[in-house]
Formats: C-alpha cells, sequence, structure tokens
C-alpha cells in the first residue's frame, strides 16, 4: 500500500469513528453548562474581621483540598458562583440566540463602582496584555519618543512598549528598581529626559511582589506632560485600588487573576481626560458614535468601550460581574488584611533561617500579598517543580531579571497551615 493510500485509509477510518457514539459519547449540553458540586453558599459580607469564616470562603473553590495552590499571581481559580454565571449565561443566550451585549452594561457600572470611576472609562479586553496594547499603540509615537519601563516587568507588560520600538522607533529605556522599594520614585524621575512620552510600570511587580508608589508616579508624569500607563494586574482584586485618587492614563489588569474572574477576560481603564487625544486602536461596530458608509462619516465614541469593537464573548464578561460580587461580598479590605497576616505568618516562620534570602520589601507601603524567596546556595528553578511534586505547593519560580527565585502568591483559599507548610518545606531543602 502506498503512503497516500496508507494515509486515506487512517483518514477514512479515524472520521468514521468519531462518528459512532458508542465509540465516543457526546457532550450533552445539560453536562457541560452545570457545575456538579454541593459546595456551601458563601456567607454574607460582615464588617467583623474576626468573624470571618475562611473555611466556607475555601469551599467556594473547586480544587482538592489537599492541592496547596500559591499561584494566584499567575492563575486564579474562580468561585463555584462565577463558574454557574458563565454556564446559565451561554445556556441563556444560545437558547435565545443573542449575544447579549446590552446585558454587560451592568458589569461595566459594577467595575468602574469598584475603582471609583465612570463606566465609560471602562473596556473589557482579554487579558492584561491586549490593555496594554491598546494604551501602547493608541498613543501614536513616533521614532526618537522615550517610554520608560523597569527590568521587573513581565513580558506582556514589556512587550507592547518593545513592539513600539521594533515598528516605528521609538526607544525603550530600562530602568533598575530599588529592591527596598524606598527609592523607585526617584529613580524614575532620574531616568526622565525631554523625549520621555510615556512611563509604564508595573502596581505590583511580577518578580518580587514589590508594591510601586504609583500615585506619586502619576502625579509627576502629570506635572512633565508624561503618559502614565499602569500594569495592574497583580493588583486588582488583591487590595482596594481608587483610580480617580491615582489618576493614572491607563491602568491595565487581567481578570483572571486576583479577581478570580473567568480566563479571558481583562479590564483597561482609559481616563476620560485623555479620550479626546487617543484614537482607537482597532475600529469595527461599537466604536463609532456615527456611522454612514455612503457619506464615508464615522465619529468615534468619547468611551473607553470604543475598544470593545464587534461581537463579544457575553457569558464570560457576566461571569466577571459574578467575580467582583464575590470579592466584594467577601470585602476588598477584608481580602487585603488576610492576604497580609498570611505574608506576616510565613516571615514568622522563615525568620531564623538564613539561608532562606527574602527579596520582598517589609514595608506594608511596598508590599502585599506576594513575597518572592530563594534559598541560597540553590536553583531555585529546579527546587520550585520538586516542592510541588514531593509537597503539593504550587507556587512560580522567577526566572526575570535573572532574579532565580520563589514566588508565593497568598490568596484567601489559603491557610495558616499551609504557610507552615511551606516554611517547614522550605527551610528542609535547605539541608538537603
Amino acid at each position: 500500500m502506498s503512503k497516500s493510500s496508507r494515509r486515506s485509509f487512517i483518514k477514512k477510518n479515524l472520521l468514521s469513528g468519531l462518528f459512532l457514539t458508542s465509540a465516543v459519547p457526546l457532550l450533552h449540553a445539560d453536562n457541560a453548562l452545570q457545575t456538579k458540586h454541593n459546595n456551601p453558599s458563601l456567607k454574607p459580607y460582615t464588617s467583623d474581621y474576626n468573624s470571618i469564616d475562611w473555611n466556607n470562603i475555601r469551599e467556594q473553590f473547586l480544587f482538592a483540598k489537599d492541592y496547596h495552590y500559591l499561584n494566584t499571581g499567575s492563575l486564579g481559580p474562580s468561585p463555584r458562583i462565577v463558574l454557574d454565571t458563565v454556564c446559565e449565561a451561554m445556556e441563556k443566550l444560545e437558547t435565545s440566540v443573542s449575544h447579549g451585549r446590552h446585558e454587560i452594561d451592568i458589569t461595566h457600572e459594577k467595575m468602574a463602582k469598584f475603582l471609583n470611576v465612570t463606566a465609560d472609562e471602562i473596556a473589557f479586553t482579554r487579558n492584561a496584555t491586549e490593555g496594554l496594547n491598546i494604551a501602547a499603540r493608541s498613543l501614536r509615537l513616533k521614532a526618537g519618543d522615550e517610554i520608560i519601563i523597569s527590568t521587573h516587568e513581565h513580558v506582556g507588560g514589556a512587550s507592547p512598549w518593545m513592539a513600539l520600538a521594533k515598528d516605528f522607533g521609538a526607544v525603550v529605556k530600562l530602568i533598575e528598581l530599588d529592591f527596598n522599594g524606598q527609592n523607585n520614585l526617584k529613580i524614575i524621575k532620574d531616568a526622565i529626559t525631554p523625549k520621555t512620552k510615556v512611563v509604564a510600570f508595573s502596581h505590583i511587580t511580577c518578580t518580587t511582589g514589590m508594591k510601586l508608589p504609583a500615585k506619586e508616579i502619576v502625579e509627576f508624569c502629570q506635572s512633565k506632560g508624561i503618559y502614565s500607563c499602569i500594569d495592574g494586574a497583580q493588583s486588582l482584586g488583591m487590595f482596594p485600588i481608587d483610580l480617580r485618587d491615582i489618576n493614572p492614563d491607563f491602568y491595565a489588569s487581567s481578570g483572571h487573576k486576583w479577581l478570580f474572574g473567568p480566563k479571558g477576560t481583562g479590564v483597561l481603564f482609559i481616563n476620560k481626560n485623555i479620550i479626546d487625544v487617543i484614537s482607537p486602536v482597532f475600529a469595527g461596530a461599537y466604536t463609532d458614535n456615527k456611522f454612514d458608509l455612503n457619506t464615508l462619516t464615522m465619529d468615534y465614541r468619547k468611551s473607553a468601550q470604543r475598544e470593545e469593537y464587534g461581537t463579544r464573548n457575553t457569558p464570560i464578561t457576566l461571569g466577571l460581574g459574578a467575580a467582583i460580587d464575590f470579592i466584594n461580598t467577601i470585602g476588598i479590605e477584608n481580602i487585603a488584611k488576610r492576604g497580609r497576616e498570611l505574608v506576616a505568618h510565613f516571615r514568622k516562620g522563615i525568620a531564623n533561617t538564613p539561608e532562606i534570602e527574602i527579596l520582598t520589601p517589609d514595608s506594608e507601603s511596598y508590599s502585599a500579598s506576594m513575597i518572592t524567596i530563594r534559598i541560597k546556595g540553590k536553583d531555585n528553578l529546579k527546587l520550585n517543580p520538586i516542592l510541588a511534586k514531593e509537597k503539593n505547593l504550587r507556587m512560580r519560580g522567577i526566572y526575570e531579571n535573572n532574579i532565580n527565585g520563589i514566588r508565593i502568591s497568598f490568596s484567601i483559599f489559603n491557610s495558616f497551615e499551609e504557610v507552615d507548610l511551606i516554611a517547614a518545606s522550605l527551610k528542609y531543602f535547605t539541608k538537603s
């Protein structure tokens, strides 16, 4: 049999097998669109932090109890209410054969209230990277224009600006941050020149979990006529954020990390003060305020939502709204406090272990719910998967900026017992 004949024979038999229901069971909608878990309902919000039932909150998440997940900084699991919202919305819209675009207006309002801005300053994207690309491209930078970023940026936060250098000749200036957090404002100020057009920085760095003084950086940029763009992927949902107070030009974040929203969701804040001086990156249905093909007329909407062109995935956007409701039920202040307590407990647990180096600032002004460590004399990037395999501890190795560390994300479903397990496991490997 020739090669072509064999390929035809295999293809014919493979395709015929796919349609044999006895061989490949079909997935029915009533199985696919329901989460079959008997999780207890989330208890209502309480202002009494000491009465919060953290075990009840843990029960809202579906992953196994013996899986010690400490990597929300990469991917936050979604609670049951988010999954159910997405599934129910999908079934409803497919039943009515509707895109349901108008239904996401309520999610715009929820997100705007959560960030203390107006709904027309909020656009939903697929992730923080898409939002940052929109910000970068909408500024229409030219050859020689300078962009300041740090060596601690995630690839998704650095690439949009590096692409401007590659495509248009803009200049990316790298700065090294102060690991203690105290001198970062001065470092940024000293890097600015008359050619600087943008300062792009992370609210919380993905490398060490260090918090930057966002409001002060933005205020300085405004005094110099420089655009400010904040990567909020590691901050939104971790602690309270008041964007009206910070007042950046752009703030982009993911929905799938600390917000616990569906994967494929993100949010982009575009300050209404600049909406008239920038143009949308893409254009299509819903970009326009006025459109007439016969006269070639198109006026852009004066809203960040003009970036939500075309048909969108309504169910996952509604799921993002459910994630905000979930966070509000617990209380963002309570979430922030819980993270700080877990970090403090961890620091105490490794305090007398000089082999473990902490790379994250201790001050609450410059840190939050993530901490990065490294064991001296070890290849921490190789150690991290060993900890995952032997101790069921899911953390993230930090290769960025040649740090060779391990990042630990403390979230609302983590316990003090898990913190003790991490500390004990790390101390064990300092001796091995």
